[in-house]
């Protein structure tokens, strides 16, 4: 980690220096060519033990200088795979590796026999409307050689960051959980997005690019379930709503599951991940960076437009809303805070 010095010892203040060396200073650190490369102001590089939460300021990450710490909760596992993984090349310690979570292993219990042969997999995604929350369900259906169908499943999914998408990835993990360690099988899917994505993120080798994708939680637990099972995976693709008799049987019990009861069970269940950044108890699957950035231009953007800092300036009846709505509509992002609403209900 590197070391950084703030600028006074006053509560609110948000400056750092980079430390110019002291006896925190492990050589053997500064001297890698990766961290010279990014911190070539830094001199000092220490080791630290963590907790609950760290928070530190970067050169190229310029929230923590324009809003207030935003909390954040890691795992020790994560530190040990950064160590492992970066600062000391000469132990082989493969990201996926590194011991996992126990939670949520008999959510979806092996069900499926070594015969099972494919996977037709799909999800729903409704979007929110007046009278309700957006909602996420997927199913699959297990077949053996002869095309004899083996198992269904259908379930609704915890509403956390809710996409189409996401709900393809949910079936495609909750379908290869259910497998028997050793199968092999092909997995078939109207999401022509999922394969592509796939390719890039499940059969290639593993790439930190990997951390700075939306869903990348639900990606490298698909990785490890691979690996950690033996799964043998070839997804081919169906023509969504054609004369597929299977992959319509899976779409209609992805439909019908957005009627069944919400899961009681954490989104955090179903990961086996080394590393799983948490907000408010729950997951932050997307681009950590663009999180806080979002996270900070809403705080800022609520308080701006709170009722109370009007007020404490004057009674309501003295401002011209109309006007401060026009100027506030031509600011970049200001829709995105709008719930879905007009963008005068912000107020």
């Amino acid at each position: 980690m590197s070391h950084w010095l703030p600028v006074s010892t006053l509560a609110d203040e948000r400056s750092y220096n980079p430390c110019p060396g002291c006896p925190f200073n492990v050589p053997a650190f500064s001297k890698k060519s990766a961290i010279k490369l990014r911190r070539n102001s830094e001199k000092c590089f220490f080791q630290v033990s963590l907790s609950e939460t760290a928070g530190y300021p970067t050169r190229n990450a310029k929230v923590f200088a324009a809003y207030l710490p935003i909390t954040l909760s890691t795992t020790w596992s994560y530190a040990t795979s950064l160590a492992l993984q970066y600062l000391d090349s000469s132990l082989p310690a493969p990201l996926i590796a590194l011991p996992l979570p126990d939670t949520g292993r008999e959510i979806v219990p092996a069900t499926l026999p070594p015969s099972t042969c494919s996977l037709y997999t799909d999800g729903s995604f409704r979007h929110a409307t007046n009278n309700s929350l957006p909602s996420m369900a997927c199913a699959w259906l297990a077949l053996d050689e002869d095309g004899f169908i083996l198992e269904s499943s259908s379930s609704s999914l915890p509403s956390c960051s809710p996409s189409a998408l996401r709900s393809e990835i949910y079936a495609v993990l909750l379908g290869l959980k259910a497998l028997s360690p050793g199968s092999s099988v092909t997995i078939a899917t109207d999401c022509a997005q999922l394969i592509s994505l796939w390719t890039q993120f499940v059969d290639a080798p593993f790439s930190p690019k990997l951390l700075r994708q939306s869903n990348y939680l639900l990606w490298l637990s698909i990785r490890h379930l691979l690996d950690n099972l033996s799964l043998r995976v070839n997804l081919v693709k169906v023509p969504a709503h054609s004369d597929d008799a299977f992959n319509a049987q899976a779409d209609t019990l992805a439909q019908a599951a957005h009627l069944s009861l919400q899961p009681t069970f954490s989104p955090m269940a179903l990961y086996h991940v080394p590393c799983l950044l948490t907000f408010n108890s729950l997951p932050i699957d997307m681009n950590i960076r663009h999180f806080l950035r979002e996270i900070g231009d809403a705080r800022n953007f609520l308080s701006f437009c709170s009722l109370a800092r009007f007020t404490a300036l004057g009674p309501p009846s003295i401002f011209d809303w109309a006007g401060i709505h026009y100027c506030l509509s031509q600011i970049k992002g200001f829709a995105s805070h709008n719930n879905g609403r007009p963008e005068f209900w912000i107020f």
